[in-house]
């Protein structure tokens, strides 16, 4: 069974389990990344107060240890002593300033001959009187942390010195890149492990949605009865047994109202039937209750029973018209390639005749001169039955006109009368079988029957009437290709 494609599918451009493991991966990884950076600002932070406490006890110890030789200016052992403590520290550098910001010691530069720095921002800070703190590039472009710290001893307001030390900040970093690259193989290892499980999460949540979605498209195809089985234990499986119970109760539903309508369409068919055959019986009844109660004269013998003759004669096509009703759904159509025109030119005779003892004028215009395939006898009976009721619609007087033509690929039949026309109303109705209205001798099945003999002719039939101007039937039907006549037998359906 083919199942309908739904409206909604084409216009998915993301599946569920896709969306999902994206937003999962999107928020997983931003989680990562802002872990990432908060731990590696908070160690900065705290490395760089690591470093600042142990370079200012280095420079303090240092200071202390010196400040006699600053006091006395003798220089040499604070050179020795400034090499020794970067060696012992780890140091990158240890710049050593005296009271009048001379340089007295440098580790990097052997040949000293005590300047004086003449950059002013460096005279600003050899002027401060607190401990500074910066980060800097050496030329080699290695960051340290450069601490400056004035030379003092308790009690005593004279400065007698300044202590510069640089600590690489290279260490810093590495433990920093170590450390985030730890965190981004442990985030990646829970990404994939986040993944994995709403892959997993995401099969939970789609198979139940795609069976759902195919009960749905089942019972779009008319599949009421399908089953949708899931158990997850969650509302997925509340879902799954509402949907079930729901199609449960669309499909009692729809029994109920099938079974109502076919009752409804026999009690009308069987009313219509009682309702239809009590007049002919009625009248037979009171005609045979005359020839037996009465004593009657012979023509008068005869009248009555001209009247039920007449009558039986009117039962007889009413259950012909029943029988034809019948036959006409279950019969194939024998198709053979004929002229249009001759096709009407003989309706027409037929039309005259049943016009014989009636005032109503006939006439026609044929000139279509298209081939078609049909089957005649059952076209001839649509039409007939066309004409049938043109003649009921004019009681005795008016006009009946059948024209042809042939335009665009089709074939026309048009039979107009000039009685009172239809209703719209009425139009709405007048294809609905055992629909009477203003018909005498029948069920009301013909108009039924001719418009599935249209059909079953790939053709359509169209009913144009206005109150007070007539109406036309007009019947269209594929023009055949004229290659010689060929026969062929078609199942006929009622639409």
């Amino acid at each position: 069974m083919c199942f309908p494609t739904s409206p909604i599918s084409s216009r998915l451009k993301l599946s569920v389990k896709t969306k999902l493991m994206v937003v999962t991966g999107f928020l997983m990884t931003a989680v990562l990344v802002l872990v990432m950076a908060l731990v590696s600002n908070n160690m900065a932070h705290v490395i760089e107060d690591e470093t600042r406490k142990r370079g200012v006890a280095i420079a303090q110890l240092f200071g202390t240890a010196n400040f006699v030789h600053l006091q006395s200016s003798y220089w040499l052992p604070v050179q020795q002593n400034a090499r020794t403590a970067k060696s012992e520290n780890n140091l990158s550098y240890v710049v050593v300033y005296d009271s009048r910001q001379r340089l007295i010691a440098h580790t990097e530069d052997e040949n000293l001959v005590y300047p004086t720095p003449t950059d002013p921002e460096m005279r600003r800070l050899l002027a401060a009187d607190s401990l500074l703190f910066r980060t800097l590039l050496l030329s080699d472009g290695s960051p340290v942390f450069d601490i400056l710290l004035p030379v003092n001893m308790p009690n005593q307001p004279n400065r007698w010195g300044t202590v510069q030390i640089g600590i690489s900040a290279e260490n810093m970093y590495r433990s920093i890149r170590d450390t985030q690259l730890h965190l981004l193989q442990i985030g990646l290892f829970t990404l994939v492990l986040g993944l994995l499980g709403a892959l997993v999460l995401a099969a939970r949540l789609t198979k139940p949605l795609a069976r759902l979605q195919q009960g749905s498209l089942r019972a779009a195809a008319g599949d009421l009865s399908s089953r949708i089985e899931v158990r997850s234990g969650d509302e997925m499986e509340a879902l799954a047994e509402n949907f079930n119970f729901m199609m449960d109760q669309i499909k009692q539903h729809q029994d109920e109202r099938v079974r109502s309508e076919k009752l409804a369409a026999v009690g009308y068919m069987v009313n219509t039937i009682v309702h239809d055959c009590r007049t002919p019986i009625t009248v037979i009844k009171g005609f045979a209750s005359v020839l037996q109660e009465f004593q009657i004269s012979a023509e008068q013998q005869r009248e009555c029973l001209d009247f039920i003759n007449f009558e039986v004669g009117r039962m007889e096509r009413m259950l012909d018209e029943i029988l034809q009703y019948a036959a006409d759904r279950k019969t194939e159509l024998k198709l053979e390639v004929e002229a249009l025109d001759e096709f009407a030119r003989d309706c027409c005779v037929e039309i005259e005749i049943l016009l014989k003892h009636t005032a109503i004028e006939f006439s026609s215009q044929l000139n279509s001169g298209a081939l078609v395939r049909i089957d005649r006898d059952k076209l001839r009976r649509a039409v007939l039955n066309i004409a049938g009721n043109a003649r009921e619609a004019l009681k005795g007087n008016g006009s009946i006109r059948l024209t042809t033509a042939h335009e665009e690929g089709q074939a026309t039949i048009q039979v107009s009368d000039t009685g009172s026309g239809i209703s719209p109303e009425l139009q709405q109705k007048i294809f609905d079988p055992f629909f009477t209205h203003g018909k005498s001798g029948g069920f009301g099945l013909g108009m039924s029957i001719t418009q599935k003999i249209v059909r079953d002719h790939a053709g359509k039939i169209q009913l144009e009437s206005s109150l007070g101007k007539g109406t036309t039937f007009t019947i269209r039907i594929p023009v055949a290709e004229a290659h010689g006549r060929t026969t062929a037998a078609v199942g006929g359906s009622l639409q």
